[in-house]
């Protein structure tokens, strides 16, 4: 037996399972035959990332830069499950991932300079941080203002996100009006599908007419795939939580219901179910 074209199927099967978004049979797989080659690595931190278990999606990654340091996009997807890592901890804890997360980011922009994800991510990174542990405006507008040239719908978003922290909100949702405006005339300026659900998150936050957030809520659905950072579940309870923090009770039962529709089961959902009812 050709034990090459075996492990080729085995892939195939892999990225078959992948597609059809059976992550759990796929990573079965990938464990039991190639946990140690470089595409099993990356599919294994990928899944771990999706299932946000942050600890064994940074173990896979770690090995990856260890195994390719020049990388941009492993050094990217280390400093990026180092911060979704942050984001779930203490403050406290948190502040000693920000070093190896700004070191793994910059250097994915270092090694490739049009690495756009990274750029978005220094963007917000820069913008939340405080000056203590080197953040700030400056800082942040810097990689804002490059995404200009790589990716427009991308700029934008950052672009609205910079305004919002000037608390010039009325700016920030004419940003996201023309944004989600363009999106429509040239779908091709969404290079990955999460930019639909980013668009709709910020449609809702500054109250852009409910049919466009569907309407950018039904093309993610659509292409929902492993690498998007939220599944349907989680994307619904996101408008929820907005609507309600927004006031508008109509938005968030109807946003809130979707969620359920999608994990009937989720705690987090269930919570805010009662609490919208009770507006």
């Amino acid at each position: 037996m050709n034990l090459t074209a075996v492990g080729q199927q085995n892939f195939k099967k892999v990225e078959a399972l992948l597609d059809s978004y059976e992550l759990v049979k796929a990573q079965r797989i990938l464990e039991e035959n190639y946990k140690k080659s470089e595409l099993g690595q990356l599919y294994l931190g990928d899944i771990n990332s999706h299932f946000k278990k942050w600890d064994k999606a940074i173990a896979y990654y770690e090995d990856l830069v260890n195994l390719k340091p020049n990388s941009a996009l492993y050094n990217f997807k280390l400093g990026g499950a180092l911060g979704m890592k942050a984001m779930e901890i203490s403050k406290f804890q948190a502040a000693f991932l920000i070093p190896d997360i700004k070191e793994h980011l910059e250097k994915a922009v270092t090694i490739d300079p049009g690495h756009i994800e990274s750029r978005r991510a220094l963007a917000q990174l820069y913008l939340e941080l405080p000056s203590v542990l080197g953040g700030g405006l400056d800082k942040s507008l810097i990689h804002a203002k490059k995404l200009e040239e790589l990716s427009k719908l991308d700029y934008r978003i950052a672009m609205a996100f910079v305004f919002s922290y000037k608390e010039k909100d009325d700016v920030s949702g004419k940003i996201i009006k023309q944004a989600i405006k363009e999106s429509k005339e040239s779908p091709q300026l969404i290079i990955r599908n999460y930019l639909y659900f980013e668009l709709a998150q910020e449609a809702v936050r500054f109250q852009v007419a409910t049919s466009e957030v569907d309407d950018l809520m039904q093309k993610f659905l659509e292409g929902f795939n492993y690498l998007d950072l939220k599944t349907p579940a989680e994307a619904y309870l996101k408008l929820a939580q907005l609507s309600e923090k927004r006031g508008n009770k109509p938005e968030a039962e109807k946003y809130i219901s979707k969620s359920l529709e999608f994990d009937a089961k989720a705690e987090i959902a269930l919570e805010l179910q009662e609490d919208i009812q009770d507006m």
